[in-house]
């Protein structure tokens, strides 16, 4: 029971810390963003804000940016919850195990969540939360309502496409396999890549003044009129993405081949898929693994058409962390990871600690090396007990 006790109130702790090294209100960029609705035409990322108008409207009010803040903190909490929901799942699954433990802690102290933090009030959140719940319907085998959710996740930002959607798409394989396999059990899947097409061809149909017009009515909000010619939210939500691969073409290479964010993210992805590898039996080089790889390199494809490196460098390691969820819950029979991995993990974690994630707008994090070391020392200390634990159990004949 201690032993429990202690786990969850580390995952707990862990989250808590790794938060509240970026954590700030939404900035410019996401408040304009919570105005944008569909009064003026199907959008894309018009569905939170066209949600938020009809609501207000109910009320005889008008979204402000108190609200927004509000909302948005609501939404990142919420986020924070879902993800120790699942964490602590999936240690109970597997028997309150070291390799899963340590892996919980790589990824709950992870430049994933410390990026999180930092963009409250980006739709990022809210896209996770829809995957987790589009997962835990394909785990009770509601394939149509999950596609249902995954497809309004890409209308709420279509990076859900390569975030969410491939996962949800694992997952639902392996669902498919445990049962008897029909064809017509992946139909489904096409719903969400509708969502995605109706996207693409309302962003290249689009009349030209639907710029405009978004532009004028975000200047009827005193909190956005004076920072709109800077951020361009109008513009970034009308381009197309061509227009947008046009943009950014020549700036691939460079983005996919950072050395500091390979250096942070690496370890994390690496702990992650090891734990995820061994429990699972899965060779390295094999078509499962290779799935698993491809699903959580996919995010990095939007280096071609958006410039924010850093944060989408970090989505490789939540589409980790969800491919183990899909694991854990449709695959209980497991290994024990080796010790290498186990080692693997705590390098991970020391990493994320005294690692230092690139923020936006300038900004830094807010605690230095010394203080990080200090405020993580309960969970470091914890990490290296349930490794040595797992390692003695290992050795036992």
């Amino acid at each position: 029971m201690i032993r429990k006790t202690a786990i969850v109130a580390a995952m707990a702790w862990t989250l808590v810390v790794t938060c509240l090294r970026a954590a700030r209100l939404p900035n410019n960029f996401s408040t304009e963003h919570w105005l944008i609705d569909y009064r003026f035409g199907f959008v894309k990322r018009g569905l939170v804000g066209s949600v938020l108008s009809i609501a207000t409207r109910l009320a005889g009010t008008r979204p402000s940016e108190r609200l927004i803040d509000t909302l948005a903190i609501v939404m990142f909490v919420i986020f924070c919850a879902a993800l120790l929901c699942v964490s602590v799942f999936m240690v109970r699954r597997w028997r309150w195990s070291s390799d899963i433990t340590l892996a919980v802690l790589v990824f709950l102290s992870s430049p994933f969540i410390v990026m999180s933090a930092h963009l409250i009030g980006y739709y990022d959140n809210i896209v996770i939360v829809m995957t987790l719940l589009s997962l835990a319907l394909v785990f009770e085998r509601r394939m149509w309502p999950a596609a249902a959710v995954q497809a309004v996740a890409i209308l709420i930002h279509e990076n859900a496409l390569l975030v969410g959607f491939p996962v949800f798409c694992c997952g639902a394989w392996l669902a498919a396999r445990q049962a008897e396999p029909r064809r017509r059990d992946l139909l489904p899947l096409l719903l969400p890549i509708a969502a995605f097409v109706l996207i693409a061809v309302r962003l290249n149909t689009a009349p030209h003044r639907l710029e405009r017009s978004l532009t004028a009515y975000l200047s009827t909000y005193p909190f956005v009129a004076g920072t709109i010619a800077d951020v361009r939210v109008p513009h970034w939500i009308t381009i197309t993405f061509n227009d947008s691969y046009l943009l950014h073409q020549g700036h691939f290479q460079e983005r996919i081949l950072s050395q500091p964010m390979i250096a942070l993210v690496l370890p994390s992805l690496l702990a992650l898929l090891g734990v995820l590898f061994e429990s699972q039996g899965l060779a390295v080089i094999s078509r499962e693994s290779a799935i698993a790889l491809a699903v959580c390199l996919l995010p990095q494809a939007m280096h071609v058409m958006v410039w924010d490196t850093a944060r989408i460098w970090t989505y490789s390691i939540v589409c980790a962390f969800l491919l183990l969820w899909v694991a854990v819950a449709l695959r209980p029979a497991r290994r024990t990871a080796t010790p290498l991995v186990v080692l693997l993990s705590l390098v991970a974690l020391l990493v994320n600690v005294i690692g230092v994630t690139p923020l936006m707008d300038g900004l830094r994090e807010r605690f230095d090396v010394t203080t990080r070391l200090l405020m993580y020392a309960p969970v470091l200390a914890l990490a290296v007990a349930l490794a040595y634990f797992q390692e003695d159990v290992a050795r036992r004949p």
